[in-house]
């Protein structure tokens, strides 16, 4: 399309038709092309969905072209030829938009959009089927071949491979190689073969131009976004391969693998997932992997990291699962509690602490940890927490060695409504330590202001 434009440039189509006229009518064919291709599923955004619509459609106008007359056959595999080539169409569109998208032409979100390139990549080879039964039905029609008495539809085949080798640098015309015994005979014939020549040449010269376009698009973007992180956005997930490569340069500094850490987590791509955890065990760069591990929320890969060898990687998956707050890691948590040195455990607790539900269990089950740090951050965890369950034990940790631990307990005792706390707070207003015996006295005074506002309330 863009060489028939460059191509107005001609003086004498220039005299007969305005440029400005053609043009506008070659864009009218093309976008009428893009709208044609739907028919084949480029509008879906889901792949498969759309690689399976593609290929049903392909698939039903051949079985149609078989089982119906000549003349049918030859207008159904005509569209089919016109669906390949507006396929191609359609992903030069969607690459075009993608370009715009990239140079903040555009402010269109790229991973909402269908990526096209394997759309028309399937839709191409379809020429290897359409050609020969298009040159057979036409045949057939308008007797424009010399053709064998026992030729089948392999020699038709052949026929179509004959011209994907004329189209490839024409190297079998060079040393006169011919896989078909079927021969040209009438100027039609020869019309034909020339429009389906220049067919092939025009969607290997779209596919090959695209491709580096493409490249070169992503390649400027990546640069970009190694400054600019939100630069991501607007290349995509395809941009991600190329992303992960930049993680692992390093001729970067500090700064700017930041950014790129920061880029993949704009986009929230699982393939990043591996390469971020092994960045957990890196001082400088730590703190922003886990915040991109929380962006992107997928809880399996730090389930595994959980469970591997390297405590800085350990440390760092319990960190993110602790921010992301889902339930799914409550039982690799647990797991990990039963095996890790105090500091991790204290870890695994505060995560606890971030995730509601049944994590609660697991927090008063961590008040009978041998450490202290661990008590008193599940003591923290349970602050909201105002089950029978809980009471009892803060009741029992009364008694605890730890200064601190029976400051917290005489602390959180006060949030519970019942006769059976007022003992040991009693009890602890005797408390060696004079920070528990205030803290008992401040716990006691709320319970008692409680209880004379519901005697008001109830006197009212």
């Amino acid at each position: 399309m863009a060489l028939l434009m460059r191509q107005l440039d001609c003086p004498f189509i220039s005299k007969c038709i305005p440029a400005s006229i053609v043009l506008t009518y070659l864009k009218r064919l093309d976008a009428a092309l893009v709208r044609f291709s739907r028919i084949f599923g480029t509008s879906i955004q889901h792949t498969i969905t759309r690689h399976v619509v593609l290929l049903v459609s392909f698939i039903g106008i051949y079985t149609l072209a078989l089982l119906a007359n000549s003349q049918i056959a030859w207008i159904l595999l005509w569209l089919g030829y016109v669906g390949v080539i507006s396929v191609g169409r359609a992903w030069v569109s969607n690459e075009k938009l993608r370009t715009a998208i990239a140079r903040k032409l555009s402010d269109a979100d790229p991973d909402e959009m269908p990526d096209l390139r394997l759309s028309a990549f399937l839709s191409a080879l379809q020429l290897l089927v359409i050609i020969p039964l298009l040159l057979k039905s036409s045949h057939e029609l308008f007797d424009l071949y010399i053709v064998p008495i026992d030729a089948s539809y392999t020699d038709w085949f052949l026929l179509g491979i004959d011209l994907l080798c004329k189209s490839l640098l024409d190297w079998s015309e060079i040393y006169g190689v011919q896989f078909s015994s079927i021969n040209l005979d009438s100027m039609g014939g020869r019309h034909l073969i020339m429009l389906l020549l220049l067919t092939i040449d025009f969607i290997l010269i779209q596919g090959i131009l695209r491709y580096f376009e493409i490249r070169r698009t992503v390649g400027e973007g990546v640069s970009a976004a190694v400054r600019d992180p939100e630069m991501a956005y607007r290349l995509g997930r395809r941009a991600v391969p190329s992303l992960l490569e930049q993680l692992n340069n390093d001729d970067l500094t500090t700064v700017e693998r930041t950014h790129v850490i920061e880029a993949l987590a704009v986009l929230r791509e699982s393939e990043a997932c591996e390469s971020l955890i092994q960045l957990f065990e890196h001082d400088e760069l730590n703190s922003t992997a886990v915040a991109a591990m929380v962006s992107i929320g997928l809880v399996p890969p730090l389930i595994e990291a959980l469970n591997g060898t390297s405590r800085l990687i350990q440390r760092g998956a319990v960190t993110a699962l602790g921010r992301i707050g889902d339930p799914d890691a409550i039982p690799a948590l647990s797991d990990a509690m039963k095996r890790s040195e105090p500091k991790q455990r204290e870890r695994i607790v505060r995560a606890f602490a971030r995730i509601e539900g049944d994590a609660s269990l697991h927090l008063i089950q961590a008040l009978s940890d041998d450490d202290t740090g661990v008590r008193l951050a599940a003591l923290q965890g349970l602050v909201l927490n105002s089950s029978e369950e809980l009471m009892l034990k803060l009741i029992e940790m009364m008694g605890d060695s730890v200064a601190e631990i029976r400051l917290g307990v005489a602390d959180a005792l006060q949030r519970f409504g019942d006769g059976r706390v007022v003992t040991p707070l009693v009890a602890a207003l005797e408390d060696s330590d004079p920070r528990v015996a205030r803290q008992a006295q401040r716990s006691l005074d709320h319970l008692q202001s409680v209880v004379d506002r519901k005697g008001i309330s109830s006197d009212q």
